[in-house]
């Protein structure tokens, strides 16, 4: 008997006949099949509030056969299913899992990221530091080279008055 009821449902899917089952069809059965799995698992959820667990029981059996014949539909379907799956269900699925990597990796990488500005910033900082020391050194030796080149020539201008001043009152 059980045997019989495996074979009808391998039948129904299309399993038997070697795929006799159009690509719609097998799509139509799956859905159907999802939405009954999804039907029972609210079912379960009520069984268990109202602590019934005969019925609770009798579920999860239909609950693993639904499942089990998911599965078998999705790995022998498994190239046509996804083939035709929409852009946007890809895309939506892309975006999905993409933000499940960040929500999970985000963390890491605001942190890596933020410890290399910190290092960024001290680095910036150290380069102004010593350019600000530099123009420091700069400035102060230019002020005593100025200096010096103006003790120079006030020594040079009078040195050079004082002759001309001899010159002139040896002339006169």
């Amino acid at each position: 008997m059980k045997e019989n009821v495996w074979k009808r449902q391998q039948y129904k899917l299309g399993l038997l006949t070697e795929r006799s089952v159009s690509l719609q069809e097998v799509k139509e059965i799956h859905q159907n099949l999802l939405n009954q799995l999804a039907s029972i698992s609210e079912e379960v959820a009520e069984a268990i509030e109202r602590n019934d667990y005969v019925r609770l029981s009798h579920l999860l059996a239909n609950r693993s056969k639904i499942q089990s014949a998911i599965n078998e539909i999705e790995s022998l379907y498994e190239d046509e299913l996804i083939s035709h799956i929409s852009i946007t269900d890809r895309i939506s699925k892309a975006l999905k899992d993409t933000a499940t990597t960040m929500e999970d990796e985000g963390e890491d990488i605001l942190s890596k990221l933020t410890n290399n500005l910190d290092r960024l910033n001290e680095s910036a900082g150290d380069v102004v530091t010593k350019a600000i020391v530099i123009s420091i050194k700069t400035l102060s030796k230019g002020n005593q080279l100025n200096h010096r080149v103006g003790k120079l020539i006030i020594h040079k201008t009078s040195d050079g008055l004082a002759k001309l001043a001899d010159i002139i009152q040896k002339r006169f």
